[in-house]
């Protein structure tokens, strides 16, 4: 992926994250009606993290060997 690219998506990301944290109904913590898009943002933050952590486990391995 292109290092702008990654940049943007890293952004696009991690302003899902703050956005769903920010919009958070405490008073219906569990509902899936009231907190979809925090819920969202979430799962794509957590599958953007492991993608992130699989990559650079794989840099690091063509650099050590």
């Amino acid at each position: 992926m292109n290092k702008n690219v990654e940049k943007v998506v890293t952004f696009i990301v991690l302003l899902a994250l703050v956005s769903g944290i920010y919009n958070l109904d405490m008073e219906h913590l569990w509902s899936i009606q009231h907190n979809w898009m925090s819920y969202i943002g979430f799962l794509v933050f957590i599958v953007y993290l492991v993608y992130s952590l699989k990559k650079a486990a794989r840099l690091q391995d063509k650099e050590g060997l």
